[in-house]
């Protein structure tokens, strides 16, 4: 048996679109602006969950930001020195392990960025659901 709310998407079922209204006037009373009161009381529930698992990321990637700075700066003294050392022995072994150096710290340099980027974005979608929770809450 399908449920009301199936049979009303589907458009079949004519019982199914009286009972509708009857329902959600029984979930709460309707506010000025249109919306149920528990219907706002979930709109805040549900943002500020996102809110919490937002901030819950970001806090996860500025972690790994920090440990990412130090990797690169590290990684960047190791090339740095690996170069000494080909330029002072010119030897293939010591190229080699210059450019192996060298291509580690430029993977790390990337993944650093792309970590910025994501910290970007994380506060950014922080910054609006806080404004959309303040808008919501103002409508309360």
């Amino acid at each position: 048996m399908r449920s009301a709310l199936a049979l009303h998407r589907t458009g079949r079922g004519c019982g199914a679109l009286r009972s509708l209204p009857r329902r959600e006037a029984a979930r709460g009373s309707r506010s000025p602006s249109g919306s149920s009161a528990t219907g706002t009381a979930r709109d805040v529930t549900k943002l500020r969950e996102r809110l919490a698992n937002v901030h819950e990321r970001l806090r996860r990637t500025r972690a790994n930001l920090r440990v990412l700075e130090e990797q690169v700066a590290y990684l960047n003294d190791i090339a740095d020195d690996a170069e000494v050392r080909r330029l002072v022995a010119q030897t293939p072994l010591a190229d080699r392990e210059w450019r192996e150096a060298k291509t580690d710290h430029e993977r790390h340099a990337r993944l650093l960025e792309e970590t910025l980027a994501q910290v970007a974005e994380l506060a950014a979608e922080r910054d609006r659901l806080l404004d959309r929770l303040l808008d919501v809450e103002g409508m309360r």
